[in-house]
Protein backbone atom coordinates (compact mmCIF):
# COMPACT_ATOMS: atom_id res chain seq x y z
CA UNK A 1 0.00 0.00 0.00
CA UNK A 2 2.92 2.33 0.66
CA UNK A 3 3.90 2.17 -3.03
CA UNK A 4 0.41 3.37 -3.96
CA UNK A 5 0.59 6.26 -1.50
CA UNK A 6 4.05 7.23 -2.77
CA UNK A 7 2.77 7.19 -6.35
CA UNK A 8 -0.14 9.36 -5.23
CA UNK A 9 2.24 11.98 -3.84
CA UNK A 10 4.28 11.99 -7.06
CA UNK A 11 1.12 12.28 -9.14
CA UNK A 12 0.06 15.32 -7.12
CA UNK A 13 3.45 16.96 -7.65
CA UNK A 14 3.03 16.33 -11.39
CA UNK A 15 -0.29 18.19 -11.28
CA UNK A 16 -2.28 15.17 -12.46
CA UNK A 17 -4.83 14.94 -9.64
CA UNK A 18 -8.26 16.44 -9.08
CA UNK A 19 -8.56 16.79 -5.30
CA UNK A 20 -11.93 16.60 -3.60
CA UNK A 21 -15.44 15.69 -4.63
CA UNK A 22 -16.26 18.86 -6.58
CA UNK A 23 -12.99 19.04 -8.54
CA UNK A 24 -13.12 15.33 -9.32
CA UNK A 25 -16.76 15.53 -10.44
CA UNK A 26 -16.00 18.40 -12.81
CA UNK A 27 -12.94 16.63 -14.22
CA UNK A 28 -14.93 13.41 -14.78
CA UNK A 29 -17.62 15.30 -16.68
CA UNK A 30 -14.92 16.86 -18.89
CA UNK A 31 -13.51 13.41 -19.65
CA UNK A 32 -10.22 14.07 -17.88
CA UNK A 33 -10.35 11.34 -15.22
CA UNK A 34 -9.93 7.64 -16.06
CA UNK A 35 -9.58 6.62 -12.39
CA UNK A 36 -11.02 7.72 -9.05
CA UNK A 37 -9.44 6.79 -5.72
CA UNK A 38 -11.56 7.13 -2.60
CA UNK A 39 -10.95 6.81 1.11
CA UNK A 40 -12.36 3.61 2.57
CA UNK A 41 -14.29 5.59 5.19
CA UNK A 42 -15.97 8.06 2.82
CA UNK A 43 -19.54 8.92 3.85
CA UNK A 44 -22.16 6.63 2.25
CA UNK A 45 -23.93 9.49 0.47
CA UNK A 46 -20.71 10.75 -1.12
CA UNK A 47 -19.73 7.20 -2.01
CA UNK A 48 -23.06 6.55 -3.75
CA UNK A 49 -22.95 9.78 -5.74
CA UNK A 50 -19.39 9.14 -6.90
CA UNK A 51 -20.13 5.51 -7.78
CA UNK A 52 -23.10 6.57 -9.92
CA UNK A 53 -21.06 9.24 -11.68
CA UNK A 54 -18.16 6.86 -12.31
CA UNK A 55 -20.55 4.24 -13.68
CA UNK A 56 -22.20 6.79 -15.98
CA UNK A 57 -18.88 8.03 -17.37
CA UNK A 58 -17.18 4.60 -17.32
CA UNK A 59 -14.51 5.62 -14.83
CA UNK A 60 -12.84 3.00 -12.64
CA UNK A 61 -13.07 3.53 -8.90
CA UNK A 62 -11.00 1.98 -6.10
CA UNK A 63 -11.18 2.34 -2.33
CA UNK A 64 -7.91 2.68 -0.49
CA UNK A 65 -6.98 3.73 3.03
CA UNK A 66 -8.95 5.97 5.41
CA UNK A 67 -9.30 9.69 4.68
CA UNK A 68 -6.55 10.65 7.15
CA UNK A 69 -3.94 8.43 5.54
CA UNK A 70 -5.03 9.43 2.04
CA UNK A 71 -4.72 13.09 3.03
CA UNK A 72 -1.27 12.62 4.57
CA UNK A 73 -0.03 11.04 1.32
CA UNK A 74 -1.07 14.27 -0.40
CA UNK A 75 0.33 16.65 2.21
CA UNK A 76 -3.14 17.49 3.55
CA UNK A 77 -4.92 16.69 6.79
CA UNK A 78 -7.68 14.62 5.15
CA UNK A 79 -8.86 13.69 1.66
CA UNK A 80 -11.82 11.56 0.60
CA UNK A 81 -11.90 11.71 -3.21
CA UNK A 82 -9.08 11.96 -5.74
CA UNK A 83 -9.32 11.86 -9.53
CA UNK A 84 -6.28 10.70 -11.49
CA UNK A 85 -6.03 12.80 -14.66
CA UNK A 86 -3.70 10.65 -16.74
CA UNK A 87 -4.34 7.33 -18.48
CA UNK A 88 -0.74 6.26 -17.99
CA UNK A 89 -0.77 7.05 -14.27
CA UNK A 90 -4.19 5.44 -13.90
CA UNK A 91 -2.73 2.27 -15.39
CA UNK A 92 0.21 2.43 -12.97
CA UNK A 93 -2.18 2.82 -10.03
CA UNK A 94 -4.27 -0.15 -11.15
CA UNK A 95 -1.16 -2.34 -11.40
CA UNK A 96 -0.03 -1.27 -7.91
CA UNK A 97 -3.50 -1.84 -6.44
CA UNK A 98 -3.80 -5.31 -7.98
CA UNK A 99 -0.29 -6.13 -6.79
CA UNK A 100 -1.12 -4.99 -3.24
CA UNK A 101 -4.27 -7.14 -3.21
CA UNK A 102 -2.25 -10.20 -4.22
CA UNK A 103 0.04 -9.86 -1.18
Amino acid sequence: MQNILNLLGLTRKAGKLALGYTATTLAIKKGLVPLVLMASDTAPNTREKMERLCHKYRVDIYYLVDHGELGRALGKSTQNVVGVMSKELASAFKKQILSARME
